[in-house]
């Protein structure tokens, strides 16, 4: 039953620390006139076929030829009505991914949808493109950063088209910059072969990988910033410090922190917040926190500090950790974008919208 492989495919991958961190990536599967999406607010690990919903495909077609107001929330606040009429009798306390649009695209069984480092060293790079082109020739979209929602779908949908009506075939892998990468194929074999054919090429175009060994920090400055810590946040605050050799060589000063200063992905807003500080000192640490509430109206999750690497702060130890996996997995998509001509970062736009966007803002909830 194609349910049973759709777990089987999610479980296997999605445990994959590689390719799947906190509640990123998304899974479906087509049966006939059923789509089958994983549910917002569940892991791709753990899935079982409760966490699916099923969806109209012909429903969900027919949202690509309605006409929408011309208005960003006026649009995308009746796309997200009819997405979430489009959900099977039986399904209405599921919520569907929201990037189910995007799965209903391609005419495969299957589409799997990650957001791995490796990939992402390429799609947050300055020469992403190019390199993709290098790389895969015409066996790819490429999907400029846009905002999520509607938005993004439609230009998918209007790439896809020109991309068959070009080379006379489906598109099987769209790149999103700064996001990810969309894989399809009938079979859950052949997901597998295609995944395993874009980590070989990328691994062999990267020039150097992550050091995430104990680096040479200064504990007893870092222990002096553990206690500014707790004086800032206070005593229930939860801190994961992160002294490897990647985090320290990044935090040497703020010319070299500047490749991480800023997003590159909505899932490292969403677990990380928009920005990071940077201190040189337990004293700086009072002055950039305090900055950055004036200017945020919260506290930052990612303090980084020039000789002890980073620390990731949160009210739960879950929150701390997890902000910690996603700011590391920050620091390499950095080092891997060096090999495609550096990092390029969300623009601050996007990253406001994507800060204060409705939907993402459940998926973290959820997943806290």
């Amino acid at each position: 039953m194609v349910l049973n492989e759709l777990v089987s495919l999610s479980n296997i991958y999605g445990s994959n620390e590689e390719l799947v961190l906190a509640g990123g990536g998304n899974t479906s599967a087509k049966d006939g006139d059923v789509m089958y999406i994983k549910g917002s607010g569940t892991q791709l690990a753990t899935i079982t076929d409760e966490g699916f919903v099923k969806m109209s495909r012909a429903a969900l077609a027919d949202i690509f030829t309605k006409e929408y107001p011309s208005d960003d929330d006026a649009r995308e606040a009746q796309a997200l009505a009819d997405l979430t009429a489009a959900k099977m009798p039986g399904e209405e306390n599921k919520r569907p991914s929201v990037e189910t649009l995007l799965h209903s695209l391609f005419p495969h069984r299957f589409v799997f949808h990650v957001h791995p480092a490796l990939v992402n060293g390429l799609t947050c790079s300055v020469n992403g493109k190019e390199a993709a082109e290098e790389l895969f020739g015409d066996g790819f979209v490429w999907i400029e950063s846009c905002k999520p929602g509607y938005t993004l779908s439609k230009i998918c949908y209007d790439k896809m088209n020109a991309y068959k009506a070009q080379t006379g075939k489906d598109a099987d892998m769209l790149l999103l910059q700064n996001h990810g990468i969309f894989l399809a194929a009938d079979t859950v074999e052949e997901i597998g072969e295609k995944l395993a054919a874009v980590m070989s090429k990328l691994n062999a175009a990267v020039v150097r990988e992550p050091d995430f060994d104990s680096g040479d920090y200064d504990g007893e400055k870092a222990q002096k910033c553990f206690d500014v810590i707790y004086e800032l946040y206070g005593d229930d605050a939860v801190i994961t410090y992160e002294p490897s050799a990647e985090a320290i060589r990044f935090a040497e000063s703020p010319e070299t922190a500047k490749a991480v200063m800023k997003p590159f992905t909505p899932d490292h807003i969403v677990y990380c917040k928009a920005e990071p500080v940077y201190g040189f000192c337990q004293a700086c640490i009072r002055g950039a926190v305090n900055e950055y509430v004036d200017e945020h109206g919260y506290m930052p999750k990612i303090i980084i500090i020039n000789g002890c690497g980073f620390f990731a702060v949160d009210l739960t130890p879950k929150g701390s950790e997890t902000a910690a996996t996603l700011f590391n997995d920050a620091l390499k998509v950095a080092t891997y974008s060096e090999s495609f001509g550096g990092p390029l970062h969300m623009t601050d736009e996007l990253s406001d919208f994507i800060t204060n966007w409705e939907v993402e803002s459940y998926r973290q909830k959820q997943n806290a």
